[in-house]
């Protein structure tokens, strides 16, 4: 587009290969900018195309995170003066990697200014990054890239990352769990079993599923962790695989681990079905309704949760700046932003609030 070459150009004497590469059923938006042209003096009167490339268009999740892309999108069109053409893609589910595959070949080949994305398909993402940067896109990636993040893989087809590492996701869902046991006054030195569930198997969010065990096998040496339950993101799969561990293990059953919300979802309502949220800890990661409702119903003892919004703020504002100064803002093309833990005592507090549902957030 209109600035595409002349950054290519620039960014390519900084970074060479350094730029490029996880709300309605995979519907696009648009929006336009503010007229105003007292923003900053290089972005003043400029105009970008910018893609957010979902991995699902059902997910609250990955809804959460555009609110932040498009508050961020907002915010720099009036401070800098600039107008911004935004698209929203993706397939429905997270499920569906090879249709977001496509997608992204299919968002290439309209060359936009930038791409912001996610991935739960790291192999066959990575082409697709390359390919992008060598189009002189700029593609930055919210919360799943193409490495965990903290391996710092395949950075040079990238612009910027920011994520949540799983390995602290891991670690503080472990501890959480200790803390829930206590709290119910359970001791972990009597032994018991913890379900271990999650929704699909990928190199990155396998990260959340062995730190948490490397975790609980440092706090609570004694408790015995199932196999990993997976459910391929579905609800019902969750549920189901829930209920199995619950009549598996009986009175042996000490607590479930959830590693996303749908996961979560699954087993909340397995929980409360069965009747022992108060017998049993139940730690859960990322938030939706149905996870809320169940910390509220004391079938769920705590939510590790991701600021979604902030990430998606944090990777559409980069995207911008680096397109209208004609480079990357950040000194580092990893940035880690830590998540925090949600228990019903701190369910009220008003930023515990809007972590747990950004759209309070949400300009008009």
């Amino acid at each position: 587009m209109k600035m595409k070459k002349l950054l290519s150009l620039t960014l390519a004497g900084i970074m060479a290969f350094s730029l490029a590469a996880c709300s309605g059923g995979g519907s696009s938006s648009s929006s336009g900018g503010s007229d105003d042209s007292s923003g900053g003096e290089s972005g003043g009167g400029q105009e970008y195309d910018v893609v957010y490339l979902t991995p699902s268009t059902a997910s609250q999740f990955w809804t959460y995170v555009g609110i932040g892309i498009e508050n961020a999108m907002l915010d720099i069109e009036e401070s800098e003066g600039i107008t911004v053409n935004y698209e929203i893609v993706g397939p429905a589910e997270e499920s569906q990697t090879e249709e977001y595959v496509s997608t992204f070949e299919e968002v290439i080949a309209k060359q936009p200014d930038a791409i912001v994305t996610a991935t739960l398909a790291i192999d066959a993402t990575v082409p697709k990054a390359q390919e992008a940067t060598n189009a002189g896109i700029v593609l930055n990636f919210v919360n799943c890239g193409i490495g965990t993040g903290d391996d710092g893989a395949n950075e040079e087809y990238y612009n910027q990352f920011y994520y949540c590492s799983n390995d602290t996701i891991g670690e503080m869902a472990a501890q959480a769990f200790v803390d829930a046991m206590e709290a119910k006054n359970m001791d972990p030195a009597d032994g018991g079993v913890v379900g271990v569930n999650m929704n699909v198997e990928n190199e990155a969010l396998n990260h959340r599923i062995d730190a948490f065990r490397d975790k609980m096998a440092e706090l609570a040496p004694d408790l015995t962790l199932t196999d990993t339950y997976y459910n391929q993101n579905v609800v019902e799969n969750s549920q189901s695989n829930a209920e199995n561990v619950i009549s598996t293990y009986g009175d042996e059953l000490v607590g479930m681990y959830s590693g996303n919300n749908i996961t979560g979802d699954g087993v909340c309502n397995a929980v409360a079905s069965a009747g022992i949220g108060s017998d049993i800890v139940s730690v859960a990661v990322d938030s939706d309704d149905i996870e809320i409702q169940a910390l509220e119903n004391g079938n769920l003892d705590a939510i590790i949760v991701q600021d979604a919004y902030a990430q998606g703020y944090q990777c559409m504002e980069n995207a911008l700046l680096t397109l209208i100064n004609g480079e990357n803002p950040e000194t580092e093309k990893q940035i880690n932003c830590p998540p925090v833990v949600i228990t019903a005592d701190s369910l009220e507090d008003e930023e515990m609030l809007d972590l747990l549902d950004p759209t309070r957030l949400q300009r008009d």
